[in-house]
């Protein structure tokens, strides 16, 4: 049974991984770190990181680099597409995204969300 397990999550991860291309290619298109003296790793400690007006899309680029993401767990990619939600789409805001793609993409996004954590439950 746990080789089970781990195959359906290493398919569940790798689907995951698909979903949080398409956040990436668009975060990286946005975000410009040509006056980027860090050459866009994101520092919280940093007031010119936390004051950018790129920084949320910068940390979350840091974060979902794809060496880092090839060896994150499926509960690290399920946060990373949580977070990549919620930069499209804040709460009480409207979306960021008005393309028929970036519209594709939340609804898959927040279903795969909604159905991961009906499975917790």
């Amino acid at each position: 049974m746990t080789s089970e397990t781990s195959r359906n999550q290493r398919t569940l991860a790798a689907y995951v991984t698909t979903l949080l291309e398409y956040p990436r290619w668009i975060i990286e298109r946005d975000v410009d770190f040509t006056h980027c003296r860090l050459g866009g790793h994101y520092n919280e400690f940093l007031s010119e990181c936390v004051d950018c007006k790129f920084g949320p899309g910068c940390r979350w680029l840091d974060r979902q680099r794809t060496q880092k993401i090839e060896h994150a767990s499926l509960q690290q990619l399920v946060r990373a597409l949580e977070c990549a939600v919620r930069y499209f789409q804040p709460p009480n805001q409207p979306s960021r995204i008005t393309d028929p793609q970036g519209r594709g993409w939340i609804r898959e996004a927040r279903r795969f969300l909604h159905h991961e954590s009906a499975e917790r439950l």
